[in-house]
């Protein structure tokens, strides 16, 4: 009779094998979306010596904001829908003083105008002021507002609110105290400052923020940071910080606006990883390590409730559990933003890129394990731009060694004995696989 541990020992040295036998034999776990290349519809070069801030569709067509880095000009775009340029201007920003204003923040607003924040320096090398224009869609003043910032002066970020005014962040910094603060504010539709916030202060401490988002209760999000840790502060209708979280573990990120009332956070780890946490109504609920590397740029939640996550190596698709449906590589961006038609237009640069249609097929999980005899269900998912349609009953299945599993008419995936086995999907020419363990 033989002995127990000889048995143990023997069922090891069979797993081992089956184990060496699987690597061996079948390919490598694919992650449950299949991961396409991103297809370029069209690029268009508008100059070396610009920093492209912001870009939104206008009309049938784009419009696109940013700065000459020779001149400190605004520049100012508009382009068909197959990228063509049919108008763009530079345009100086002078401030009461008589000195140019440098832009530093900008983007584009809903009446195919812009919106600028900048900075003119002061009555020292040291010191500087926030100086803020309205252009409209023909790139000509429609307001400009100045304000005193007490120190040294930098506009970090400013868009168009949903009620027609404008959010902005800024930072100031007072060298010889060593004091630095960073703040959010709203301005009216006609430029006056309406609140102002501090969130964050003191000396020999860098504090930043460097986004600023409406929230569906009406709150806002914004992201920045201080000393190369990423916070988050969540702030009432009236400025006031209702939350603050630190992410020690993450040093850079952004986030987007959720349709559910939520937010989600893009942010990199402190070993170069992005990770994305999802938080539903401000309450953390999941956290998902993508497996990319690079600096987060921007974030999007897309119209089929995935994201358009644009980092320093490129434009990642995803779902809205974050497996990557789409990549495009590209270094040097600086924003990616979806599209209505469900790809992304990217400015990179001086140049403006659009994304084209990618089509992708995606399973419910990248690994299933299965008991012998039990019927577990499998969805198939179609994603064409970022939409999602359930083709299940529509695809093709099949396994490897259908001896181990295979799924029938009703698309259950079935175990029949111990193993390992690939399970391959196909639908409209694509194709997705994921490991069938069966136990």
């Amino acid at each position: 009779m033989m002995k127990r541990t000889n048995v143990l020992w023997n069922q090891r040295i069979f797993t081992l094998i089956l184990t060496m036998t699987i690597v061996w034999t079948l390919p490598a776990a694919q992650a449950a979306a299949a991961e396409a290349t991103g297809t370029l519809e069209w690029e268009r070069a508008l100059g070396a010596n610009l920093k492209l801030l912001d870009v939104s569709e206008y009309g049938n067509g784009y419009s696109v904001v940013g700065l000459n880095k020779s001149t400190n000009f605004v520049y100012m775009a508009k382009l068909h829908a197959d990228g063509t340029v049919y108008w763009e201007e530079e345009l100086p920003l002078i401030a009461a003083n008589g000195k140019r204003a440098v832009p530093e923040a900008a983007g584009t607003t809903k009446d195919g105008g812009y919106i600028v924040g900048a900075t003119v320096s002061g009555i020292h090398y040291r010191y500087s002021d926030y100086y803020a224009a309205k252009l409209n869609a023909e790139g000509r003043i429609e307001w400009t507002n100045e304000y005193l910032s007490g120190s040294h002066a930098s506009f970090n970020y400013i868009h168009q609110a949903e009620d027609g005014g404008y959010l902005y962040l800024n930072n100031t910094e007072v060298y010889l105290a060593d004091y630095s603060k960073t703040s959010a504010g709203k301005m009216d539709a006609d430029g006056n400052v309406q609140i102002e916030k501090t969130l964050a202060s003191g000396r020999f401490t860098s504090p930043y923020a460097r986004q600023i988002l409406e929230l569906k209760d009406g709150s806002y999000l914004v992201v920045g940071g201080k000393d190369q840790i990423l916070y988050t502060w969540r702030l009432a209708e009236d400025f006031s910080i209702v939350d603050e979280q630190e992410y020690t573990e993450l040093s850079t990120g952004k986030a987007a606006a959720t349709a559910d009332g939520g937010y989600t956070l893009a942010g990199v780890t402190q070993q170069g990883y992005v990770r994305l946490y999802e938080n539903s109504g401000h309450q953390e609920s999941n956290v998902v390590q993508l497996n990319l590397t690079g600096q987060v740029r921007s974030l999007y939640e897309t119209a089929g409730g995935g994201y358009i996550l644009g980092t320093s190596q490129g434009v990642y698709q995803t779902d809205s559990d974050g497996n990557i449906l789409q990549v495009y590589e590209v270094s040097g961006l600086d924003k990616a933003i979806p599209t209505s038609d469900g790809n992304a237009v990217v400015l990179v640069e001086g140049r403006i890129i659009k994304l084209g249609s990618v089509q992708s097929l995606q399973l419910d999980s990248s690994e299933y394990s299965v008991n012998i005899g039990q019927p577990i269900d499998v969805i198939v998912t179609y994603f064409e731009g970022a939409a999602p349609l359930n083709v299940t009953k529509e695809s093709s299945f099949r396994t490897s060694d259908p001896s181990i599993a295979y799924v029938d008419e009703e698309g259950n995936l079935i175990g029949v004995k111990r193993g390992r086995t690939m399970l391959t999907v196909t639908y409209n020419g694509l194709e997705a696989k994921a490991i069938v363990d069966v136990y």
